[in-house]
């Protein structure tokens, strides 16, 4: 079997060294731990600031020639240049840091969604799957460069551009950005264009025998902190315009307003966006407040596109999941489509369950990883025309247990492993792998073992041919009870009776 050493890549426990590439986290974790070191000592960079610092740069001012009002108006502007200054560096590296976790988690589900049925398709040799699976994955994500994959000789198996297949795969040195135990990532230079290599090893009972690499254009990445930095850069000079028009005219009602600008400043820190601090007046202190509404709506339509950034990464993450279903059921004529077909049966069910758009999502995800253990199954058994021996049907049998083991090697799928283990038990106990019976088979399970029964009652096979619908439902309905949970069996016909097949689909349609 493929095995991975760290059983799936768990996001947010990735180091800052892990990671690597960001140059100035790295500075930002050498200050903290700079500051963590003085803290507590009566001379550390904080009570020297206080102590020291600021008594000195009170009594110059103090002593300077001019009015309170010119200096408070002077102290006003400088307060917005700090708070500025210091708003926007802080949001730059939140923004950079957000790009780059979602560019790396990204490159990593790709990668890591496509070793496994790339080494079953190598130890099977079977070509045109690795072909197929090249060309899917780089059709569907427009900034994939190229997707290689190599045997153990770094020998290409599969490209995106067939004619590149069989010839060696150079190493090209670079800048590594990231080193994690599942994959490694580097910015390198292939035919003119910079990319980000994200390299994955394919093992097989330990031993390698291939490697997947997926090139990732830099462009969009780099231009994405162009347009953030940019942006950021106006505001901060809108902001100082505002200031310096307005700091003689602020002076006298400086406290109370500068007081709520904090404030507001304080809840963005703390990531609360949705600020809006009220205008009081119709001076120059309106426009600087309106002014810091319209950096505060920015900042929250920022985070609004990072948000629509990580919805993309979940769209390619179901599409993965869609891909490799439906790479398993092309394995078989007369099953192609069987997991989008039980999908759609499963979500009618759902629907009159009352269950949450979320938690529909996770039962359509499950239904197309549902048969994922007949990856290990010989076409010879699958696709046998006549009855199985024992051999064969034991072999079958234990389809639920490999995919629960397949399933379980990525941490983001393990919550679909109960439905991908149980969709075989029976309601009475007589089901397998465990025999379970009534309420001790998960909810999901219950609801892909009808749905499951149904698709193959009605696909013709090589040894029979399909039944109609009215026949179906009454062998469910022979077992409601026996095989199927009784009230699930009938919330199953309901939903036959009131919307078609094919029209139940919650995440998409067909791939």
């Amino acid at each position: 079997m493929l095995a991975r050493e760290s059983g799936g890549t768990n996001w947010p426990e990735t180091t800052e060294e892990e990671r690597g590439g960001l140059p100035r986290t790295e500075q930002r974790a050498m200050k903290q731990k700079k500051i963590s070191a003085g803290m507590g000592a009566a001379t550390g960079p904080t009570g020297f600031w206080h102590e020291r610092v600021l008594p000195i740069l009170f009594s110059w001012f103090e002593k300077r020639p001019g009015g309170i009002r010119f200096k408070l108006a002077v102290v006003t502007l400088a307060l917005i240049a700090l708070v500025t200054t210091s708003f926007s560096v802080v949001v730059i590296r939140i923004l950079d840091e957000a790009l780059w976790q979602s560019l790396l988690q990204r490159g990593g589900s790709l990668i890591i969604g496509t070793t496994t049925p790339a080494g079953y398709s190598i130890l099977s040799g079977d070509r045109l799957a690795l072909d197929n699976l090249a060309a899917k994955i780089t059709v569907a994500q427009e900034d994939v460069v190229y997707l290689a994959i190599l045997d153990s000789e770094r020998t290409v198996l599969a490209h995106n551009r067939l004619e590149a297949a069989g010839a060696q795969f150079e190493r090209q040195s670079g800048r590594k950005l990231a080193e994690l135990p599942d994959f490694v990532v580097q910015e390198v230079s292939r035919e003119g264009r910079s990319v980000f290599e994200f390299e994955a090893p394919i093992k097989f009972a330990d031993q390698q025998v291939g490697t997947v690499l997926v090139g990732i254009d830099t462009a969009p990445y780099l231009a994405a902190k162009s347009s953030a930095r940019t942006r950021m850069f106006w505001i901060s000079l809108l902001i100082l315009g505002v200031g310096l028009a307005g700091a003689l005219l602020l002076a006298t009602r400086f406290t109370s307003p500068i007081k709520r600008l904090a404030a507001g400043v304080s809840r963005i820190r703390t990531g609360d966006y949705d600020v809006r601090v009220a205008v009081s007046s119709r001076d120059e202190l309106a426009v600087l407040t309106t002014s810091f509404n319209a950096m505060a709506q920015t900042i929250r339509a920022q985070k609004e596109e990072l948000e629509g950034s990580a919805h993309e990464l979940e769209e390619a993450y179901i599409s993965t999941v869609r891909i490799l279903a439906a790479s398993l059921d092309a394995r078989d004529n007369y099953t192609f489509g069987h997991s989008e077909r039980v999908a759609s049966l499963s979500l009618g069910v759902g629907r009159r369950l009352g269950l949450k758009d979320d938690e529909l999502k996770d039962l359509e995800i499950a239904c197309f990883l549902h048969d994922i253990g007949k990856i290990r199954i010989p076409d010879l058994v699958l696709n046998k025309p006549g009855s199985l021996d024992k051999e064969e049907a034991r072999l079958v049998r234990q389809h639920p247990e490999h995919g629960a083991e397949i399933v379980g090697l990525a941490d983001s799928l393990r919550k679909y492993v109960p439905v991908v283990l149980y969709h075989h038990e029976w309601y009475d106990g007589n089901g397998y792998p465990s025999g379970l019976k009534g309420d001790e088979i998960p909810l999901y399970a219950q609801i892909v073992a009808i749905a499951d029964s149904y698709d193959a009652m009605t696909t013709c096979r090589p040894y029979r041919p399909g039944r109609s619908q009215e026949e179906a439902v009454t062998e469910i309905r022979a077992f409601r009870g026996r095989q199927f949970a009784p009230q699930l069996a009938d919330l199953f016909i309901e939903s036959l009776q009131d919307e078609p097949e094919g029209e139940l689909s919650f995440i998409g349609g067909a791939i």
